[in-house]
């Protein structure tokens, strides 16, 4: 069963958008730290607070959609279209 290209906004095709833009001579220094570190955060296997503490080892699970919204929007901020271009460009690397 083949999914429509729009439909296909996962993730995981997230992250690739924003580690391309790691690489995008276009992006401000400030911005590509920023996203450098949620990348690394969502990423990384090692929890801010650990999930055996009852119900704040959890909370920090919920801040990586949160984290992936505020990405986006960093990196879109002012201009729309870098957002789409950069997106197009590792929907290319697929």
């Amino acid at each position: 069963m083949k999914m429509n290209k729009k439909l296909k906004k996962t993730p995981m095709t997230q992250i690739k958008s924003l580690v391309t833009s790691l690489f995008d001579t276009k992006v401000e220094t400030r911005k590509k730290l920023m996203v450098l570190a949620i990348v690394l955060y969502i990423v990384s296997p090692i929890d801010l607070i650990p999930d055996f503490i009852p119900v704040a080892g959890y909370a920090d699970d919920v801040i990586v959609p949160i984290l992936l919204i505020i990405a986006e929007k960093l990196l879109s901020k002012g201009k729309a279209p870098e957002a789409v271009r950069v997106r197009k460009d590792a929907e290319k690397f697929e």
